[in-house]
């Protein structure tokens, strides 16, 4: 992958054409831009986006001290830091959730501004986010809408979100920083994040397997989000905090991976999912309507009912005493997310969205 340039592209103004806007919920500052150039942290798809296709971000740096969380009020500053004259000049804007799009649509219709409007959306089916959605989509606060499961789409268009209003754009992940390196296996199970996982579920699964089980944690996106804990955790578990390369390791050391999601009808999970498998790890991960969209049932990870420890029991078990299955599942898991699941695939999809709407540049 070509080094990012760690120089800001120019402001929109009246000596450049007009182009994307992006309002990105992290922080794009000269640190993380160099951990992505030095490898030492994957690239972000609104990096790439900037570099390849002239989007111009507008991220938490450009909000000054106390904006590295995503919150309500936060996330209101983020709009309002856009501003409506950059707002208006832009060739589009483009939202990287609900947290911002929402707002920003609601904007758009208040001062009759006609800058079109590409927004993620995340969880569309919730019932507050789906009346707003729909009603913005209707009056041009919001143009088209990416999802990144055929249950939101199909979800979103049967609640009354247009479906030409909708494009279904597969998640992509940065393959060349999780890629599998050579390290020998240490009988290890990893379970990364928290964000909308039963944890309940794989400790009870875990009971009586003499594995170390270490599980990561942490996000500055949805800290309240839906999970569950056991009343006591089993001896063999860890948790702590990673960066980027210690859990490249962990997953490079780990025998198995295991997503144990609570049940949703959007992809949660689906980063940690994509980074594992192109890790070329086993995975194994609860069987809700997201994680269904990415992988097939014994040919990429195994799924197992969502809530069942006894089926979550099994399969840990049964991969746990195959090393042969789990090289070949990981083998094709790897290859599955190289060619369709990567960054260059993602970014270009979103740009094909923005140059559509006449604001991104090849």
């Amino acid at each position: 992958m070509k080094a990012i340039d760690v120089a800001r592209l120019p402001e929109v103004g009246q000596d450049a054409p007009p182009r994307s806007v992006m309002l990105v919920s992290a922080l794009a500052d000269a640190r993380r831009r160099r951990d992505a150039e030095e490898q030492v942290a994957p690239t972000p798809e609104y990096l790439l986006l900037e570099r390849d296709y002239g989007v111009d971000l507008l991220d938490w740096s450009r909000l000054g001290p106390g904006s590295h969380r995503r919150t309500a009020i936060h996330s209101l500053r983020h709009v309002a830091g856009l501003g409506l004259h950059r707002l208006r000049g832009a060739g589009s804007v483009f939202t990287d959730g609900e947290h911002l799009g929402l707002p920003i649509g609601l904007t758009k219709l208040a001062f009759s501004i006609h800058t079109p409007h590409l927004m993620i959306g995340h969880h569309l089916t919730s019932a507050p986010k789906r009346t707003l959605a729909r009603t913005l989509t209707r009056h041009g606060g919001i143009n088209q809408i990416v999802v990144h499961s055929a249950s939101q789409f199909e979800g979103a268009r049967a609640r009354g979100i247009d479906a030409s209003r909708l494009a279904m754009v597969p998640y992509g992940i940065d393959t060349a920083f999780w890629s599998p390196f050579p390290v020998s296996e240490e009988g290890l199970i990893l379970s990364p994040g928290r964000e909308h996982r039963d944890h309940r579920t794989l400790a009870e699964a875990c009971r009586g397997i003499s594995a170390h089980v270490f599980l990561t944690a942490g996000s500055a996106h949805s800290p309240g989000a839906r999970r569950t804990r056991p009343a006591q955790w089993p001896d063999t578990f860890e948790q702590g905090f990673v960066d980027y390369l210690e859990l490249r390791r962990l997953y490079a050391e780990a025998s198995i991976v295991v997503i144990p999601l609570v049940e949703t009808d959007f992809p949660a999970g689906v980063t940690t999912l994509l980074e594992a498998m192109a890790m070329g790890k086993a995975v194994i991960a609860s069987a809700t309507v997201g994680v269904r969209d990415y992988v097939a049932d014994g040919d990429t990870a195994v799924l197992v009912p969502p809530g069942r420890p006894e089926a979550l029991h099994a399969a840990i078990v049964r991969l746990l005493a195959d090393p042969s299955q789990r090289r070949e599942l990981g083998r094709r898991a790897r290859q599955v997310v190289s060619t369709k699941y990567s960054l260059e695939l993602y970014a270009a999809r979103l740009a094909a969205l923005l140059q559509a709407m006449g604001g991104a540049d090849r």
